[in-house]
């Protein structure tokens, strides 16, 4: 389109036709004519009846090659009559060879501009690069808010969930909703968490063997105080008394730097661990140490308390480490784990196991932690504030520093660092021989509760326990025979269909089309083929069906097939029972656990499993519906509460049994601890306010604690005991 207008145009029109007004339309100008006007040395052509002058010869242009001069300078040739002569082209004008673009600067307009749009389209990239990584960073800060609000509302339900029973199962489902989004951290691997679990271990398994030396030491020194009579040099010299017990307590602080190595991440990771409480017990010591060097002191420093209680907290930190260890070596055997559990309404469930998630599970803080990171400042705090109303009292103590170990010692309990750490290594010592792993005490508890477990067909009966002991066809063709059964037990999803498949695979048939099946509440499946009612079940399902029977018959596990009410074929099976099943049942029993059968076997009913296993577990068998409903919900993935890499019902059984009992030591461990921690604290303070050192002597105050430590350690020992 033309960038004028259509005015625009009349207008230059109009003034072009007035400035040719004047001149001749019928006169005709000649190329001579052309270039005498405006070319430079051309000859114009002579007007008519004049004579031809000689024209001068044109000055070349300036700008002419220098070729091009001989030609010039010949004349011009005479051409025939009506012929025009042919004149030289005339010069280039400076002005037009100055506006000639060379191939040059062609190619290199081109170039740039080719480059240029390369540089732009690379930057358009990189910064759409940019934004894409902004945008994956706030979707990232987005889930990790979610899952922090997510974990907020997980520890507000625990917190008012029963511990307990059948009431939190509701609690325990949304909870499993929670745990089913994402980890909101990327887990490392299992074999670099092992790794790290590995190195940890080995640390802190140094540290304790080389606390344990000083620690006995101290504690002999405490008993020997006051059982037996020590040389006078010993009793009489206050630089080798007390500068002995001193640097041997401040030898073993200096040997436990892996402890307050651990304690200060933690205290990065904003939780207080019983570190703390021995680091003070131990400066208290060591203070009242230089206290009777300076001063001189009657009593002989708390050493031996405030060694077993650095001991203990690094053995802690040891056996919490050496169980995770354990939980991950197993975790890393590679691939997906086969199985996994979960806790649902009906109780603890199978299912497809995952290990996404099982290393947070593991690495979340149990019970006894928690409380120490809520009680033990309060205990600890309390001790200082007891300690100053002592020293400020009437009867002043002479060694005050003395007073604030012994009430620290009180409020530090050598069962609280072990209280959780030492039952779950147990626990993990004995599924690791079973092929499982639980995650943690959150783990257990995920999977604990109701007491109930939901067992199906292949716990009971694992693969290579079915056998065919046998059949009898009646009136029909055996491949016909093998073709119905195998339909019917293929939709039934039978465990006798492998059997059944193989004896048709030898027959050279093939499974037909089935139609309108349907389970029957009596033990039984069934449908249509080619318009006949095939049904395929127990003795007791058929003669609900009106199927008659042989009177003679002796096939207590057997599958019977009926078309159209007619009796066709029964199949024998034997079920080989397991003794690993046995023992699980029977476990079951001692422990109060209820099983709950989704079975799809019509055979598999209670009474069978009580002649089979010789054991009554009293099991729930509920209606069909909730079979198939329990059947299907085994079939999805678990979270990665528990891993199973081994088949049958010890193995299911164990994990289950484990984490309740790993509950029950770990509650108990804790409410004892709470318990020793205020009863020493109450009973220090009661015997320093009244002036009872007699009483309150350093090694009464050693054995207090390790009373104290007996139930921790019988607790933690009926953990692997079922």
């Amino acid at each position: 389109m033309s960038k004028y207008t259509e005015e625009e145009l009349n207008r230059t029109l109009a003034d072009t036709s007035q400035l040719l007004g004047d001149t001749p339309v019928s006169e005709e100008f000649s190329l001579d004519d052309i270039l005498a006007e405006f070319g430079t040395g051309a000859s114009a052509r002579p007007a008519a009846g004049e004579p031809e002058k000689a024209q001068p010869e044109a000055p070349l242009a300036k700008a002419a090659p220098a070729a091009e001069e001989p030609a010039a300078e010949k004349p011009p040739a005479e051409e025939p009559a009506g012929d025009k002569p042919v004149q030289n082209e005339p010069a280039e004008e400076p002005d037009a060879k100055e506006r000639l673009v060379s191939v040059e600067d062609v190619m290199g307009r081109t170039v740039s501009a080719v480059m240029e749009e390369e540089s732009a389209q690379r930057q358009q990239e990189r910064e759409e690069q940019e934004r894409e990584e902004r945008r994956r960073r706030r979707a990232a800060l987005r889930r990790a808010r979610l899952a922090a609000a997510k974990q907020l509302l997980r520890s507000l339900a625990e917190k008012k969930a029963p511990d307990d029973g059948e009431d939190d199962e509701v609690d325990s489902d949304d909870l499993s909703d929670l745990d089913d989004a994402p980890p909101p951290v990327e887990e490392p691997s299992m074999d670099d968490a092992e790794f790290e679990q590995k190195r940890l271990c080995r640390r802190h398994r140094r540290a304790a063997l080389r606390c344990c030396i000083p620690a006995v030491l101290l504690a002999g020194v405490t008993v020997a105080e006051e059982c037996f009579a020590l040389p006078e040099m010993w009793t009489q010299g206050a630089y080798l008394r007390f500068g002995v017990v001193g640097g041997l307590l401040l030898v073993q602080a200096l040997l436990a730097l892996p402890l307050w190595r651990d304690m200060i991440e933690n205290l990065q990771k904003k939780r207080f661990t019983c570190a703390w409480g021995a680091l003070l017990l131990t400066l208290a010591c060591l203070g009242d140490c230089a206290w009777c060097l300076l001063r001189g002191g009657a009593h002989l420093p708390l050493a031996g308390a405030a060694a077993l209680v650095v001991f203990f907290c690094q053995w802690g930190v040891f056996l919490r480490c050496a169980a995770r260890r354990e939980s991950f070596r197993l975790a890393d055997l590679g691939g997906n784990p086969p199985w996994g559990v979960e806790k649902t309404e009906a109780g603890a469930m199978k299912q497809r196991g995952r290990p996404e998630g099982f290393y947070t599970h593991t690495m979340t803080p149990d019970l006894p932690e928690k409380w120490q990171n809520s009680v033990l400042p309060l205990l600890l705090a309390t001790a200082c504030v007891l300690t100053g109303v002592v020293c400020l009292s009437g009867a002043q103590p002479t060694q005050p520093l003395w007073v604030l170990s012994a009430l620290l010692a009180a409020a530090m309990p050598l069962a609280w660092p072990l209280a959780g750490a030492l039952p779950l290594f147990f626990l993990n010592r004995r599924l690791s021989h079973s092929g499982c792993a639980v995650a943690g005490y959150c783990g257990a508890k995920a999977i604990s509760g109701a007491k109930r477990i939901v067992i199906t067909d292949e716990d009971l009966f694992p693969a290579g326990t079915l056998t065919l002991n046998g059949m009898k066809i009646y009136g029909e063709e055996l491949g016909r025979v093998l073709s119905y059964a195998v339909t019917v037990a293929r939709a039934a999803d039978s465990q006798a269909l492998p059997i059944l498949e193989q004896l048709l695979s030898d027959q050279g048939g093939h499974a037909e089309r089935l139609d309108d099946f349907r389970w029957y509440e009596e033990g039984g499946a069934g449908g249509t083929i080619h318009g006949e009612t095939v049904l395929l079940g127990s003795a007791y399902f058929m003669r609900r069906q009106k199927v008659r029977l042989p009177k003679e018959l002796k096939v207590p596990s057997g599958l019977f097939l009926a078309v159209d009410g007619q009796l066709t074929a029964i199949f024998a099976l034997r079920y080989q029972p397991s003794r690993n099943v046995d023992w699980a049942l029977r476990t079951l029993r001692r422990n109060r656990i209820t099983p709950v059968l989704a079975v799809r076997g019509s055979n598999l009913t209670p009474d069978f499993l009580r002649r089979c296993f010789k054991v009554d577990a009293k099991p729930i068998y509920p209606d069909v519906a909730t079979r198939l409903s329990l059947l299907e919900k085994a079939r999805r993935s678990a979270p990665a509460y528990a891993l199973l890499y081994r088949d049958g019902l010890m193995p299911y059984a164990e994990t289950v049994l484990g984490s309740r009992k790993l509950l029950l030591a770990v509650r108990w461990s804790t409410a004892l601890a709470v318990l020793a921690a205020a009863a020493g604290l109450w009973l220090c303070y009661y015997l320093t306010g009244v002036g009872g050192y007699a009483s309150l002597t350093p090694m009464r105050l050693v054995l207090f604690q390790l009373l104290w430590l007996l139930p921790e350690l019988l607790l933690a020992g009926q953990v692997k005991h079922f």
